[in-house]
């Protein structure tokens, strides 16, 4: 069986965008943190993710072969790798039945799509009084998603912990670029695809909707009743003239060569008023 070496030597995989870094360091404790980019989106990285068997390095596992890896993706789930049991007798019948296993770590969150964070140890960090825990982030951006991973350690260790920080980032970071490579890298990814993609909000379709921009100020002035405003303050608006009571008596002669400017009134009948 062999056992990860935290220590080991790893290659750079120059062709995936990547950002690394040790974020802190103490005596009792240390954070690294990788930074990837693919070209899937978040639901379909997710699902890599979850699937440690395609992705992760079998160099650093306990058994030499990554197929024996797998996560069960739900809180109080494990990321774990089965150890075959190869014993057998002389006549080539399996000498045991039951297989070994060992448990990576631990999910404690899920999200799907979102954020994947899991606690334990990774490696001989396992032997150690330590604690981890490592949170995967994904987020949308243009051409795919963004991955970050923040693994966080702390507790007492044999070796110093300050020893111990760079060999842990390099075997994360190397984790972090398999995964990249197995999904597609989205080489060349600027700063401002690095942000989370937004959705622009869709024009409304009723015609009775206030024009675009239009702020609530201004449908409150829509809805408000109709007034005159003058110096800022708001005035009554005029009420109507009362209609002119009708001319009884006999329509005015207009001078000759002209027309009357109104129509005389109809003389009434004699049933009408009551005469």
């Amino acid at each position: 069986m062999r056992t990860l070496s935290i220590l080991a030597a790893v290659a750079a995989f120059t062709s995936v965008p990547a950002y690394a870094e040790v974020t802190a360091q103490a005596d009792n404790g240390f954070a690294v943190r990788h930074t990837v980019t693919v070209s899937t989106d978040p639901d379909a990285t997710f699902a890599m993710l979850r699937t440690p068997a395609k992705w992760w390095d079998k160099d650093h596992s306990w058994t030499g072969n990554s197929e024996n890896l797998y996560m069960d993706a739900q809180a109080g789930g494990c990321f774990c790798e089965l150890i075959p049991n190869e014993a057998t007798t002389e006549s080539g019948a399996p000498q045991r039945t039951l297989r070994g296993s060992v448990q990576h770590m631990q999910i404690v969150y899920v999200d799907p799509g979102n954020m994947l964070r899991l606690s334990g140890a990774l490696g001989p960090l396992q032997a150690e009084a330590v604690t981890g825990t490592m949170t995967i982030s994904l987020k949308p951006i243009k051409g795919g998603t963004r991955l970050t991973f923040d693994y966080v350690i702390g507790g007492f260790m044999r070796t110093p912990m300050r020893e111990m920080a760079g060999g842990v980032d390099a075997v994360v970071g190397a984790q972090a670029s398999r995964l990249a490579m197995a999904l597609g890298p989205l080489v060349g990814a600027s700063d401002a695809s690095m942000e989370p993609e937004t959705v622009a909000p869709k024009p409304s379709d009723s015609a009775d909707d206030a024009g675009s921009g239009a702020s609530v100020s201004d449908l409150v002035t829509d809805l408000a009743p109709d007034e005159t405003v003058s110096d800022g303050q708001a005035q009554e608006a005029p009420k109507p003239a009362p209609a002119k009571p009708a001319v009884t008596g006999a329509p005015k002669r207009s001078k000759p060569g002209t027309r009357p400017l109104t129509r005389p009134p109809r003389d009434k009948d004699e049933s009408e008023s009551g005469r």
